[in-house]
């Protein structure tokens, strides 16, 4: 019976490796898709720091040229920020412009209709929507000025 035992445990243990070890056709070209992709990134980013450092050192190359290229710098005071000159354009002229009439300024709030003028305090409380004095029992009988408990003070 060990026999046995031992022959069917071995015979399935091969199957399972013999069905393990192929894979299908589509899975070998995911993974060759993926090895080429993984790849394309490695090269591409190799190549793209190449060309980083070439365009660096040919920048460095032409910024040393304009700086051998200008004047040397004046001597000056010792103890003094070195000044560095630089060719100034000619500024533009502004074109010519003729003044606007002045007049005094008017406040805006004062000249709106039904605006109420300065001294003319009876006319504002004439006005719609005004309370009158001593007319407490209105003031108190108006929605969201009832006292409720805990609440207003």
């Amino acid at each position: 019976m060990n026999k046995k035992l031992i022959l069917a445990l071995t015979v399935i243990a091969a199957a399972l490796v013999t069905l393990t070890a192929y894979k299908t056709k589509e899975q070998q070209q995911q993974e060759i898709a993926q090895a080429i992709a993984m790849k394309l990134d490695e090269y591409r980013i190799m190549k793209q720091e190449e060309c980083t450092a070439r365009v660096n050192t040919e920048a460095r190359r032409r910024f040393d040229e304009y700086v051998a290229s200008l004047p040397p710098a004046k001597p000056s005071k010792p103890g003094a920020k070195p000044s560095v000159t630089r060719p100034k354009a000619p500024a533009p002229k502004a074109p010519a412009v003729t003044p606007m009439p002045q007049t005094p300024p008017q406040d805006p709030q004062k000249q709106r209709g039904g605006a109420v003028q300065e001294g003319n305090v009876e006319q504002q409380k004439q006005r719609g929507g005004a309370v009158q004095e001593g007319n407490a029992e209105q003031q108190k009988k108006r929605g969201g000025a009832i006292k409720v408990e805990g609440g207003n003070n």
